[in-house]
């Protein structure tokens, strides 16, 4: 009976993880360049082992969190500073906190030129932080980003957005909202027209299917109910049991 109580427990572990996760992809189904989360959960070799030395059901789980970096789809917005990468990669961001990697390219020119994210962080090109000369000056609609990533200003390229790669994308682990963050070496994107390009005028939207979050949190909230009712269900069967062994 304390056996089958462990085994509604187990469970519900994984559920109340996945419950969580699934809330946030929802909240963030609207946020641009946002890749949802998902948990892997693996019955560990050894599971059989640790029940034997007394940990439980529990110690033979494993529950991880991954990121789904899928594509979105790509809504156009006609704003000259909104960029989307289409193909692999992510911008690259300068921040107070180091390097963060994002794929949420909305932009614009702040009070020094400097072209940043919505955070006031510093969008890296191939040689720096991009300026824009005379931004006081300059209107949005005067700027040219190419395919290629050139930042063209009248008939000057004043610098080229920086796109990177890696190669151990599960690495990556989200700093806030759509950064993230990975002690791996970035390696970057040669873009062209075969590969990978930059569309201006374009946002990415978030990879969630808003739909298809509902539909597994009404099918999760309903098993996490069964599993709740089956262990008072024990819990009421083992309490009566014990009462008759009184007697």
């Amino acid at each position: 009976m304390i056996k089958g109580i462990y085994a509604s427990g187990s469970g519900m572990q994984p559920r109340l993880m996945r419950l969580d996760v699934i809330a946030n992809n929802i909240a963030n189904a609207d946020t641009t360049g946002y890749k949802k989360d998902s948990i892997f959960v693996q019955i560990m070799k050894n599971a059989g082992v640790a029940q034997s030395t007394g940990q439980g059901e529990l110690a033979g789980l494993d529950v991880k969190e991954f990121t789904d970096f899928s594509p979105g789809s790509l809504r156009p917005t006609n704003g000259p500073l909104d960029i989307a990468i289409n193909g692999e990669g992510f911008f690259v961001l300068d921040t107070p906190d180091g390097m963060r990697y994002t794929r949420n390219g909305n932009f614009r020119i702040d009070d020094n030129g400097d072209i940043v994210n919505a955070n006031g962080f510093y969008l890296m090109g191939n040689s720096g932080r991009i300026n824009v000369p005379g931004a006081e000056q300059v209107e949005q609609q005067d700027l040219l980003i190419t395919k290629s990533g050139d930042i063209v200003l009248g008939k000057t390229a004043i610098g080229r957005v920086r796109v990177v790669e890696f190669q151990g994308m599960q690495d990556m682990l989200k700093s806030a909202g759509t950064m993230f963050m990975t002690k791996e070496q970035p390696k970057d994107v040669r873009l062209s027209d075969e590969t990978t390009t930059i569309r201006q005028g374009y946002l990415e939207e978030s990879n969630v299917e808003a739909l298809t979050e509902m539909v597994q949190l009404v099918e999760l909230t309903r098993g996490f109910e069964t599993d709740q009712r089956t262990m008072r269900y024990q819990d009421s069967t083992l309490e009566k049991a014990m009462d008759v062994g009184r007697v």
